[in-house]
Order: C-alpha cells, then sequence, then structure tokens
C-alpha cells in the first residue's frame, strides 16, 4: 500500500476492542504529536491519559457531574457517555495551554496548532494498526474540566478513545473531493457542496 493509499484508508471508529497500545506504543504515538506544524514553537497542545485502573472512579466523577441540575444534559446521553469511557481500550482528554504572554501567535493559531497535533495522534494510530474516535462536544463541562486540570490558562478540546478495531468494522465510502475545492478564477468561489 502506498503512503497516499495508507492515509485514505484511515477512519474514525468508537468500534474498539482490546488490546489498546502498548505503552512504548502510546510514546510513539504522543511522540508524532510534537511534530504538528507549530507557529512560534509554543507546543499549546496537552494530553492527559486515563489509565484503565482510574477508569472507573474516573467515570464516577463524570456520572455525578452529569446529573447536576445545571448541565441539563439529555437523559440519552449519559448512557453513551458510560459506553464511551468504559468500553474503550484507552482513553485521552485533550487540552491545549492558552498562551498569551510574550507572544504574537494568536490563540486561533493555538488551537489550530494543538487540532494538527491530535490529527498527527489518530494517524499514528492507524499506522500502528489500531483505531480511533475524538469526541468533543457537551460532556467538557466545568467539573469535568476541572477534575482533570485543564481549568484556565487550559482549554478542553474533547477525549480520544483508542483501541483496535472490531473486525467488522469497515471504512465509509470517500467523499468527492471535487465538492469541496474550487479553483480562484478572478471572482469569488463557490463550492459544490454549498449549491
Amino acid at each position: 500500500m502506498s503512503n497516499i493509499d495508507f492515509l485514505l484508508s484511515r477512519f474514525s471508529s468508537g468500534a474498539l476492542k482490546e488490546p489498546a497500545p502498548s505503552d512504548q506504543q502510546l510514546h510513539q504515538i504522543l511522540s508524532v504529536a510534537m511534530r504538528a506544524p507549530d507557529h512560534g514553537k509554543l507546543r499549546p497542545w496537552r494530553f492527559i491519559v486515563i489509565p484503565r485502573e482510574n477508569r472507573a472512579a474516573w467515570l464516577q466523577s463524570v456520572e455525578q457531574s452529569m446529573q447536576k441540575p445545571e448541565y441539563d444534559y439529555p437523559a440519552s446521553y449519559l448512557p453513551k457517555v458510560q459506553h464511551n469511557f468504559s468500553c474503550a481500550p484507552m482513553v485521552i482528554a485533550l487540552g491545549m495551554r492558552q498562551i498569551t504572554q510574550k507572544t504574537s501567535v494568536s490563540v486561533d493559531e493555538q488551537l489550530m496548532a494543538s487540532s494538527a497535533a491530535v490529527m498527527n495522534i489518530l494517524n499514528a494510530v492507524h499506522a500502528l494498526g489500531f483505531g480511533a474516535k475524538w469526541v468533543t462536544g457537551p460532556i467538557a463541562n466545568k467539573d469535568i474540566v476541572e477534575g482533570l486540570g485543564f481549568q484556565e490558562p487550559y482549554r478542553m478540546l474533547g477525549f480520544l478513545f483508542i483501541g483496535s478495531l472490531c473486525e467488522s468494522e469497515e471504512a465509509p465510502p470517500r467523499v468527492s473531493v471535487d465538492d469541496y475545492v474550487a479553483i480562484w478564477n478572478g471572482k469569488p468561489v463557490q463550492f459544490k457542496v454549498d449549491i
């Protein structure tokens, strides 16, 4: 398989089983994250591994937080969260440190660098033969963020669930590149997908 075909074969999946990457493989995966494009060499990304042996306590704190009335989660959301955190062989919390002192690099650029680091993780996971899913959204409430240590100046970017792909999982069909690309000819462009 060519390098391009390999990259084209990556897809996100939550249908994961044991084994997870070993400690050595995890070190390799996170080392690849460090190669993300990074204006100013700020390295704003931060990663917290939630080990399997601490997962039950972590999940209990998440459940308690989500049941607080101020968060008003829909009833259908908690079982999804419980499934993701209890079934995924490996969980990594994703964050960034918002650096504003002594730099001209905007927080937006830092967010893009951190997102690129996460994409590098996804590609490294795939390169080692594992699967992964990046989840963001309303789970990152104030209690959860603070419980992880991601309060200001940090910012929560979601969670990665990593493991071995289930045999039945297949890559979804590829979308047409042409629908998302336009050639500028001196006038504002229109994209096929948006027409």
